[in-house]
């Protein structure tokens, strides 16, 4: 009997594990105050192209989110945030083994969805990217825990693990029930590589960013960002950044300090160029496939706040030297 028809009569014929909405609560604690949705909005923009059906897009949409969402439960652990969309992060209200177990739940309720579909392509896809998404949330951790800082290609890498994994999911579960056969890697990626730089830097220079979460709370998580990295490595005899990653302090004056020492250094200055690459990038794949007003529209939403910041140092002070020429 053919394996692929098995598979299909197989999701066919499973009975849905009912919710236990006492396990969800955590997972639906974090609900209460929705992001932006911008993966959904990546959804819907790739479907013009795609064309799937309401229905199949609907289910892919709750995939993304549920296994988005309970990734950001345990990045709240791993990372040791204290504010998520403006709240208090959810292991500090029900404790780290209740949101652990909450966030895996909630994982396997996806893959639940996925299976349902009955379709071993989208099978393949989700095992695939969960791996590469793991992956990447490691080697981030690793970095950090040993504190070695990463070349900017190894960091560029682990993106397209960490980041990229949802990314390319969201559109290869879309293509699993698609007749396009055109390949958006490319541009996914390149999407995935400006959603992640842009965040590392409004973290440390966006108001609205900081009322969200805390204070440049990539420098608390001794977190290797994109900024950070290229402050450190281009002063490597300046080891000022790395003894403030390696404290995680929760000091708002040295975190200043590290701050006003990145745009001496030129870092923000850097980034935005790097992320102005990446959109120019972006718009050229994007014009190659036949143009999206929707996409680019995507784009320039997300890159308004990137225009708009300024490092949240804010100015002078702080003893940090010119970058040299």
């Amino acid at each position: 009997r053919n394996p692929e028809r098995r598979l299909r009569d197989m999701a066919t014929s499973y009975t849905p594990h009912a919710r236990d909405q006492t396990l969800l609560e955590v997972y639906d604690y974090i609900n209460q105050v929705p992001g932006k949705d911008v993966r959904g909005r990546l959804i819907d923009a790739f479907n013009a192209w795609l064309r799937i059906p309401a229905d199949t897009i609907g289910v892919i949409k709750a995939i993304i989110t549920e296994l988005h969402n309970a990734s950001l439960l345990v990045d709240d652990i791993e990372d040791n945030s204290t504010l998520r969309r403006g709240i208090p992060v959810a292991h500090s209200i029900y404790g780290v083994p209740t949101t652990i177990n909450s966030a895996n739940y909630v994982y396997f309720l996806a893959l639940e969805r996925c299976h349902q579909l009955g379709n071993p392509a989208a099978m393949n896809i989700f095992v695939h990217e969960l791996l590469n998404l793991h992956r990447g949330q490691g080697q981030d951790i690793l970095w950090r825990d040993n504190l070695r800082c990463p070349t900017e290609e190894e960091y560029r890498r682990m993106v397209l693990d960490k980041t990229g994994g949802l990314f390319r999911l969201a559109v290869g579960l879309m293509q699993a029930f698609s007749a396009s056969e055109v390949d958006f890697t490319p541009l996914v990626n390149q999407l995935a590589l400006y959603f992640q730089i842009r965040d590392d830097l409004i973290n440390l220079s966006s108001d609205d960013y900081m009322a969200s979460k805390s204070y440049a709370e990539d420098l608390t998580e001794g977190k290797f960002s994109f900024p950070i990295i290229h402050c450190i490595t281009s002063r490597p005899s300046d080891s000022q950044l790395l003894h403030i990653l390696k404290k995680r302090t929760e000091s708002e004056p040295i975190k200043r300090y590290a701050v006003e020492h990145m745009q001496a250094c030129g870092s923000f200055d850097y980034t935005r160029a790097e992320l102005g690459r990446l959109k120019h990038e972006v718009l050229l794949e994007v014009e190659r496939l036949g143009g999206h007003e929707e996409l680019v529209s995507l784009l320039e939403y997300l890159d308004r706040q990137v225009r708009t910041s300024e490092p949240a140092g804010g100015g002078a002070g702080g003893g940090a030297q010119p970058a040299s020429p």
